[in-house]
C-alpha cells in the first residue's frame, strides 16, 4: 500500500527524533535491516521501546492535531462517542462525541488508522528480521511484538467495521503481515479473517512471554496479553477462553482502595490494579505539546482544555442517578447542581454531573493507564454468565462491586437482566476509559442522547449502531485501488 508505506517512513523518522523512553531505557529507531541487528544487539528492545513511546506520544496519527496523542487519545475518541461520556463544547475531541469521525474526510478517521498501521509496518519488520532468531531476549521481544500488532488490529477492526456477530464474512481490515508487501496494496481481508489473525497473534504471544519478567509496567508481559486475550475472545464469543484469560490476567492483583480511586490513582502507574500503562516524565509528555495529552482533555481539575478552557467532560445523568450513594465511584462525579471542588490547592466552582475522576497533580505529567485489573472481572463475570454458569459470574461480580460498595449484596439476577447488571457495573467503572462505545457496538445498544432531561450538549441525537462504523480515510482510499470504502 503506497498510504502504509508512507507512514513507514513518516514513523522511521518520528522515531528517530523522539526524545528516550525513560521507563524502557531505549533510545527510539526506525528504519532497521539484518545488519543493523547484527551490528547492535540492543537495537531490537530499542526499536521496541520506540514503538511502547509512540504509542503515547502527540502526533502519533501523523497530524499536529491537539486530538492526536495516541492510545489514550483513541480510547478517550471511544468513550465520547458512547451514551455515558459528554463533552461540554464542540472543541478538540467534539469531532467523536458529534459523530463526525466516522467520516473519511474528517481528521479522527485519519488518526485512527495511521496510529496503529504505523505501528503495525515497525512491528512486522522487526518480527521479518528476527524470525530466526530463537534467543530469549528476542523471544521476549517477539511475544511483545505479537502481543502489539494483535492490540492493534483489535481496535482497527472495531472502528472499521461491522461488529463480528452476523457480520463475520463482512470486510474488516488489509491483513497486512510481513514488511514484503505488494506495491499496489491489499484488498480488505473479512472480519473473520482479521478476528483469526488477532486471535492467532495473541495466543502465540501468550506462549512467547512465559517467564518473561518486564522491567516496568510500560511493557506487555504475559499477564498483559492474557487480558487482551480476554477482551478479544468475549468479543468473538468464545466465551470459555474469555473468562480463562480474564481470570489469569487479575489473579494475584489487588484492587485499589478508595482513596486511590477518589483521589489521584488514575494518573499513577503504581495504581496496584495497573496491568499495561506508561510512566510519563517531563521528557515524554513534551513530545509534541503539553495540552495534546490525556489529562489536558479530561481532567477538569487542572490547567488544560478541560479545567482552563472548560471543554469539560461530564457524565450522562441516568448513569449516574443509577450509582448508589453507598458506592464511593459516585465521589467522583459532580451531581445535578453546580458546585466547588478543591483539588490540588485550588477551589474551583463546576457546573453539574461534571467528572473528577482523572486528577493530575502535576502539569499533564500524569501517568497513562491502559488496562487496569478491574476491567477483567467484568469480562470474567459476562463470560461466565454467558456459558451458563450464572453462580460463579455472580461471585465475580460481587468480589469487585462491593469493594466499591459496602451496602452491595450479592445478586440474585439470571438470564439478561444479570448481563445487564454486569454490564451496568462495567459502565460505572470504567467511565472514560475507553470501553463504553465498544460495548454498545459489541451488544448493538443504540446511541440514546435525546430523552426527557438529557444533559447531554452538542450531541444530543439518536442513533443505531450500524452508524458506529468508521469510513476508511480517503488518504487510503487514494492511494490504494484494493480497498473499497464503507458506504
Amino acid at each position: 500500500m503506497k498510504t502504509i508505506k508512507y507512514f513507514i517512513a513518516a514513523i522511521a523518522v518520528g522515531l528517530l527524533t523522539s526524545s528516550c523512553a525513560n521507563d524502557l531505557n531505549t533510545l527510539p529507531e526506525g528504519n532497521i535491516s539484518g545488519e543493523q541487528l547484527n551490528d547492535d544487539q540492543s537495537k531490537p528492545e530499542k526499536i521496541l521501546g520506540g514503538i511502547y513511546l509512540d504509542l503515547r506520544s502527540n502526533g502519533a496519527g501523523g497530524t499536529t492535531s491537539h486530538s492526536d496523542f495516541g492510545i489514550m487519545g483513541i480510547k478517550a475518541g471511544a468513550d465520547l462517542m458512547s451514551n455515558d461520556v459528554i463533552q461540554a463544547k464542540n472543541q478538540h475531541l467534539g469531532m467523536f462525541y458529534n459523530y463526525e469521525a466516522t467520516n473519511a474526510s474528517n481528521i479522527a478517521s485519519e488518526i485512527v488508522w495511521t496510529t496503529f498501521y504505523s505501528r503495525i509496518f515497525v512491528i512486522n519488520k522487526l518480527l521479518d528480521d528476527l524470525m530466526n532468531d530463537s534467543e530469549a531476549k528476542i523471544k521476549a521481544i517477539k511475544g511483545q511484538l505479537l502481543a502489539l500488532r494483535a492490540y492493534s488490529y483489535f481496535y482497527l477492526v472495531r472502528f472499521y467495521a461491522n461488529d463480528f456477530k452476523a457480520h463475520q464474512s463482512e470486510p474488516g481490515l488489509p491483513l497486512v503481515l510481513t514488511s514484503a508487501n505488494p506495491s499496489q496494496g491489499l484488498p480488505r481481508s473479512t472480519v473473520a479473517e482479521v478476528y483469526t489473525q488477532i486471535s492467532k497473534d495473541i495466543e502465540e504471544s501468550i506462549n512467547l512471554l512465559d517467564g518473561f519478567a518486564r522491567p516496568s509496567r510500560a511493557q506487555i508481559d504475559q499477564r498483559t496479553a492474557k487480558a487482551i486475550a480476554a477482551e478479544v475472545f468475549l468479543q468473538t464469543g468464545d466465551y470459555t477462553k474469555a473468562a480463562k484469560y480474564a481470570g489469569e490476567g487479575k489473579q494475584g492483583i489487588a484492587l485499589m482502595t478508595e482513596d486511590d480511586y477518589t483521589n489521584t490513582g488514575f494518573s499513577s502507574i503504581n495504581n496496584p490494579e495497573v496491568i499495561w500503562g506508561f510512566h510519563n516524565t517531563i521528557s515524554t509528555i513534551s513530545i509534541g505539546n503539553y495540552y495534546a495529552s490525556f489529562f489536558s482533555m479530561f481532567d477538569n481539575t487542572n490547567e488544560g482544555y478541560a479545567g482552563a478552557a472548560q471543554i469539560y467532560k461530564q457524565i450522562d445523568k441516568r448513569l449516574y442517578d443509577a450509582i448508589p450513594n453507598t458506592d464511593y465511584r459516585k465521589k467522583v462525579f459532580n451531581g445535578s447542581q453546580s458546585a466547588k471542588y478543591t483539588f490540588n490547592g485550588k477551589t474551583k466552582n463546576y457546573p453539574a454531573y461534571v467528572s473528577w475522576k482523572f486528577k493530575d497533580p502535576s502539569l499533564f505529567e500524569g501517568d497513562y493507564i491502559y488496562i487496569r485489573a478491574s476491567s477483567l472481572y467484568y469480562v470474567e463475570a459476562e463470560a461466565l454468565a454467558r456459558q451458563g454458569r450464572e453462580a460463579e459470574a455472580r461471585q465475580v461480580l460481587f468480589a469487585i462491586a462491593s469493594k466499591r460498595d459496602q451496602a452491595y449484596t450479592l445478586s440474585t439476577k439470571t438470564g439478561n437482566e444479570l448481563i445487564n447488571e454486569i454490564i451496568l457495573q462495567k459502565r460505572i467503572e470504567l467511565w472514560g476509559e475507553g470501553y463504553a462505545w465498544f460495548d454498545m457496538k459489541r451488544l448493538n445498544i443504540p446511541l440514546e442522547r435525546a430523552y426527557t432531561g438529557s444533559n447531554h450538549t452538542f450531541g444530543k441525537f439518536n442513533l443505531t449502531t450500524d452508524k458506529f462504523r468508521f469510513q476508511i480515510p480517503n488518504k487510503e482510499i487514494n492511494n490504494n485501488p484494493q480497498i473499497k470504502q464503507n458506504e
